[in-house]
């Protein structure tokens, strides 16, 4: 079996040297990147996390220069239809973003209900929550969920129980102050903030039957990326993603219960995904 897949990599590999002889690189690639826990953050001055690591092995695979810019999660999709920015990571596939950009998918999340402090009752779903409970959640501006999940926060916001607010370290500040009661997040947003701090110990995360897995990946500019150059991109990560290259990236911060849940569709999908005429 291993000797298959790395005779596929192999192969894969040989047809991408010679799809990229006539693919250029552009002078630089913008990309940019917003407050995502793990995914994307900054510290002492550094813009690091997930996104990064995987841009950083594309421009290493490709030969092309990436630039990073960082933005609130609201302004980052902005910039990138206005064509001020070329590439964002860390983001999932919408048909409003399709209409002005290009998806490429890498890997999958799913949103988790997230509480603090520990309810007094157990919730099997963010229903039962809006049904039940009374505390305020809250959600970051710029971060899409799906129509199951949209439907609770419409309940939500009707009974004066939601807000939104600019980024996740906003949010979960207010976790952490008593502010706020829940909100909802991927694995490698809310890992980061209750491995630290005041939530350390303190939080519940509860899986939602509401939220399916759901692709996350680049999306590239259909106004400043050719398409030669997107082709590129493209089959570097389709390299990425068959020997498990981002897995590795992810397995750098989250331990092998969280791996297996994220990645547990495997590669096919999103390999797929890589190679439809619309991608």
């Amino acid at each position: 079996m291993r000797r298959n897949r790395l005779l596929v990599v192999a192969v894969l590999y040989c047809s991408l040297s010679g799809a990229w002889a006539g693919a250029a690189c552009p002078a630089v690639t913008r990309v940019g990147v917003s407050d995502l826990g793990y995914t994307a953050f900054r510290e002492q001055g550094r813009i690091g996390g997930i996104s990064v690591e995987i841009a950083n092995e594309m421009a290493r695979r490709t030969g092309c220069r990436f630039e990073f810019h960082w933005y609130p999660r609201q302004r980052l999709f902005v910039e990138l239809e206005a064509g001020h920015i070329d590439m964002t990571l860390g983001s999932l596939r919408t048909p409003e973003r399709d209409a002005y950009a290009r998806h490429l998918p890498y890997a999958y999340l799913q949103y988790d209900l997230i509480l603090s402090p520990a309810p007094p009752r157990h919730y099997s779903s963010l229903a039962d929550y809006v049904t039940n409970g009374s505390g305020r959640l809250n959600v970051t501006r710029g971060i899409t969920y799906g129509p199951a999940i949209d439907a609770q926060l419409a309940r939500l916001a009707t009974a004066g129980r939601l807000e939104v607010v600019n980024d996740y370290e906003t949010v979960f500040g207010k976790l952490e102050m008593g502010r706020a009661e829940a909100t909802l997040a991927t694995p490698p947003i809310y890992g980061k903030y209750l491995k630290q701090g005041a939530l350390r110990g303190h939080a519940v995360v509860i899986a939602m039957p509401e939220a399916a897995p759901r692709f996350t990946g680049v999306y590239l500019s259909k106004k400043t990326v050719p398409e030669a150059v997107r082709q590129r991109y493209a089959d570097a990560l389709k390299a990425m993603v068959a020997e498990q290259s981002v897995r590795t990236i992810y397995a750098r911060y989250f331990d092998e219960a969280i791996l297996k849940r994220t990645f547990r569709q495997g590669p096919g999908p999103l390999l797929a995904a890589l190679s439809a005429p619309e991608n």
